[in-house]
């Protein structure tokens, strides 16, 4: 029975030590320096991940945040070179959560002279996916021994990420910044014919303003990231809510102190060979877009609020509108 005991107790601890040092090698959810096996950390759980690296990091460092969806997340924080920044962003990010979120920072002892934040329209247009949560919590880790010692779940990721498994087309490099796949899919959209009338929901502006309100005296740009010409068409126009979400836009961003718009139709918004959907862009796209932010001259997005309402809802229909008539797409109007 001794012997039984004996043999059972060194399976258990060798598997656990496997596992363990799988685990620490690969280090799925951010806890030290990311994947030690190769450069390809994967997006698990990016509220959980991210919060991960901010406190096991010199938070101290950071002078600047930035706050955002999975579009966001492709932004480099070090092409924004006058800070510091720390890239909170994740997929399908909402405000609610930016504004819970910024406050976590703040209660630990970050206080940031800069702060980006990206708007994008979903917010206004609810569905099961992006409805508004009404409890949003902080993704906070566990002890470090316990996820990567003791979670069978934690375990998979790390296969998933050592066989290259996963079927993120984004993804992070060793320095955890964001970059999509060589492999990723080619974008080929379609105009859609279909038109509804749907509302927008401008609940979510309360909470764009309430960062202002944790970070008083923060410099905070916000920007609307660059959507494809046809997914602008498609989800926006066609379902009848362009010009709300814009006025949603404009409000939100009315508490910010410079905010940009990056999504009507342009120069990169127009083509297909820089994003692999229409939402997510390349990062040379976001490196453009990082110079702007930095208040570079460039011929690339717009200052919202060099405009009244009106005439920013205008510029956006004139800009779709002369791009369909230029591709013999006038009928769809």
């Amino acid at each position: 029975m001794l012997a039984y005991l004996k043999t059972y107790l060194t399976m258990v601890s060798t598997i656990i030590s496997f596992i363990g040092v799988l685990n620490v090698a690969v280090d799925p959810l951010w806890y030290a320096q990311g994947n030690k096996l190769n450069p390809i950390n994967i997006p698990y759980n990016e509220r959980l991940t991210k919060t991960n690296l901010f406190l096991h990091s010199d938070r101290q460092k950071y002078d600047c945040l930035i706050f955002g969806s999975s579009r966001v997340t492709l932004l480099n924080s070090k092409a924004l070179k006058n800070n510091v920044c720390f890239n909170y962003s994740f997929s399908a990010g909402t405000a609610e959560e930016f504004a819970k979120y910024a406050q976590y920072v703040k209660d630990k002892g970050v206080n940031p002279q800069k702060i980006y934040v990206g708007i994008d329209a979903y917010n206004f247009t609810f569905d099961k996916k992006t409805a508004l949560k009404k409890k949003v919590e902080v993704a906070e880790p566990k002890p470090a021994y316990q996820a990567y010692l003791f979670s069978l779940d934690t375990l998979q990721f790390s296969l998933k990420t050592i066989f290259r498994l996963n079927t993120e087309i984004r993804y992070y490099e060793q320095d955890f910044q964001g970059k999509f796949s060589d492999n990723a899919p080619k974008y080929k959209p379609k105009f859609v014919d279909k038109k509804t009338q749907e509302k927008c929901n401008f609940s979510r502006i309360a909470y764009y303003k309430q960062i202002r309100h944790i970070f008083p005296n923060a410099k905070i740009i916000g920007y609307v990231p660059p959507i494809s010409v046809w997914k602008l068409f498609n989800e926006s126009y066609a379902r009848g809510l362009l010009d709300c979400e814009l006025q949603a836009i404009y409000e939100a961003s009315k508490s910010y102190d410079i905010t940009y718009d990056f999504s009507y139709p342009s120069e990169i918004t127009t083509v297909t060979y820089n994003t692999y959907d229409g939402s997510h862009y390349h990062p040379d796209v976001n490196n453009q877009i990082a110079q702007v932010l930095e208040e570079k001259r460039s011929n690339l997005g717009i200052r919202i609020h060099q405009y009244n309402l009106n005439e920013y809802q205008q510029f956006h229909k004139s800009k779709l509108k002369e791009y369909l008539y230029k591709e013999q797409q006038g009928k769809r109007l």
